[in-house]
């Protein structure tokens, strides 16, 4: 029994250990997104700036440059520079620790923080090689979602499914190509999300020079909005009734 345990923690530090490092390194991305859907592409390409303290500026290059800073609390202000102005938002669902890097660099992958959005672990089975964990909603969840199943190799996530009361899958996501280092974080993750029974929404995020520590030096780690940026509102999201 004592060995058993010994092996649990020996696993658990071994991959807890990088995202440990790393959370008390500065750490950047480059991101290319490309959607397709109802027959329109849009491209997509940004960079990510993380900081130990969980601030995050996301600086989009395309289609149009605007800078996105978050932090833990979703404290978050949206610029463009273009016009010199701010929107403000206050929302956790907008904290930095949701976002895929920070979820990896955090190693809050082992469960993509699927608690905090309403979702609890029922059960984890083995097939093969991979670990599959499933998760349902602990009260009402994302309307639709019965189900999600989180599937493991090598200790990695490399898909995640949803589904809904039926059985049917409604989003998918892929992640692969996996780079080694402080942190393991795929280089390449492909969403496929079902938005009718006759089309699809596909999303293939490439990700590109990653950097930590000294090798992360952009002056973006610490941009500010500037003072005399002008304040505008929030634009209401689009509510079909």
């Amino acid at each position: 029994m004592k060995n058993n345990i010994y092996t649990l923690i020996i696993a658990f530090v071994a991959v807890a250990w990088p995202s440990m490092a790393v959370a008390q390194q500065r750490m950047s991305v480059d991101v290319e997104e490309v959607t397709v859907a109802q027959g329109q592409k849009v491209t997509v390409t940004k960079s990510i700036y993380l900081n130990p303290d969980g601030r995050m500026v996301v600086e989009q290059h395309r289609p149009d440059r605007t800078i996105y800073l978050t932090n833990r609390l979703g404290e978050m202000q949206i610029y463009t520079p273009r016009k010199n102005e701010v929107m403000v938002s206050n929302d956790r669902e907008l904290s930095s620790g949701r976002d895929m890097v920070a979820m990896f660099a955090s190693g809050a992958y082992v469960d993509m923080d699927l608690p905090l959005f309403g979702y609890a672990q029922t059960s984890i089975r083995r097939e093969g090689d991979l670990n599959i964990k499933n998760f349902e909603p602990k009260s009402g969840g994302k309307k639709g979602v019965a189900k999600i199943e989180l599937v493991f190799q090598n200790q990695l996530p490399i898909c995640m499914v949803y589904y809904d009361g039926g059985g049917k899958a409604l989003r998918k996501l892929y992640f692969s190509r996996y780079e080694y280092g402080l942190v393991a974080l795929p280089m390449r993750v492909t969403e496929v999300e079902y938005t009718s029974p006759t089309d699809s929404l596909v999303r293939l995020s490439l990700y590109r020079n990653l950097r930590f520590g000294a090798e992360a030096t952009s002056e973006m780690f610490d941009f500010e909005v500037p003072a005399d940026a002008k304040r505008v509102v929030m634009p209401k999201p689009n509510v079909k009734k």
